[in-house]
């Protein structure tokens, strides 16, 4: 997992070889303290400013390996002190588990009753004008009657299909499914499994896992699950100012929004729990983390 107990946000006025002038703006993390944040601001941007100097492109950070600049609310661990998974509030204020190695899935289920793509048509014939002027000028045969369409089955039935077909193959995995507000998380809970792993691709293309949080897991190195609602959902706003914070105002500020979420959050609960497939194995980890995660998401309210 990319994340940091402390972040800050640093700024530098210069200009390039041209002379024109540049805003430069650095977030950067740090588990040391805010200052050794800050320290590390200051030299990436002095690196920046030598590239504008030098006539060259700025690059924050290579592609898909940025630090995730979220608020770091509490690190888990196991009873041996093992660091298994940390809690962090996001850019819209919600509190989310981020799992290096127990594996969740978010499924939408507008992905699920996606219809698959058609075969591409293989090469036809050479052209030819004359069967063109034939057809332009030949009368349209009347249309077919359309075929019934066949029975589609809802997002759920064809989860717990592809489920079965998974288990099918692989018997002893085991998932625990969750019915989210637009869709569904899974839980596998009979191993560790990283987000880069072969068997993980297997899985979340099996699954039909939503390809933005797919590739969220993998530039993080960890898996993420929502376990506040957002705030639009139960009549809220989103935080005013971004992470990390700039004065002890908008701290202050911070506070109170948090306290007035976490009031509106009471009367709505996050997933609602459909049942458990496969083995029923549990690692030791997996368990820890479930109990957790039910504990915050379920309650039988309203999803948000």
């Amino acid at each position: 997992m990319q994340l940091y107990s402390y972040w800050a946000r640093t700024t530098l006025d210069c200009q390039n070889v041209a002379g024109h002038w540049f805003h430069l703006i650095a977030y950067t993390g740090s588990d040391e303290s805010v200052v050794a944040a800050q320290a590390a601001g200051q030299q990436l941007l002095q690196e920046r400013h030598s590239r504008l100097l030098h006539d060259e492109p700025l690059h924050d950070y290579p592609s898909g390996t940025a630090p995730l600049r979220e608020q770091l609310e509490q690190r888990i661990v196991t009873e041996h002190g093992e660091l298994i998974a940390a809690l962090t509030r996001n850019r819209y204020g919600s509190l989310v588990l981020n799992a290096p190695r127990v594996m969740f899935l978010d499924v939408d289920s507008h992905d699920l009753l996606e219809p698959p793509r058609p075969a591409r048509q293989q090469p036809g014939t050479p052209f030819s004008w004359l069967g063109f002027l034939r057809n332009l000028f030949a009368p349209a045969p009347p249309p077919p009657p359309p075929a019934p369409a066949p029975p589609q089955p809802d997002a759920l039935a064809q989860l717990e299909m592809r489920l079965a077909a998974w288990l099918q193959l692989h018997p002893e995995w085991n998932f625990r499914l969750y019915r989210t507000r637009l869709g569904f998380r899974l839980l596998v809970t009979h191993q560790l499994l990283g987000p880069g792993s072969a068997e993980a691709q297997q899985v979340f293309a099996a699954m039909r896992t939503d390809a933005i949080y797919v590739r969220l897991c993998q530039s993080q190195n960890c898996y993420r699950a929502r376990l506040t609602p957002k705030p639009w959902r139960i009549g809220w706003q989103r935080p005013a100012h971004p992470f990390p914070y700039d004065t002890a105002e908008q701290v202050q500020q911070q506070r109170q929004w948090e306290q007035e979420y976490a009031r509106r959050s009471q009367d709505f609960s996050v997933c609602e729990l459909v049942g458990e497939y496969g083995s029923g194995t549990v690692t030791p980890e997996a368990r820890q983390l479930t109990e957790l995660h039910d504990a915050a998401c379920l309650g039988g309210r309203k999803l948000a």
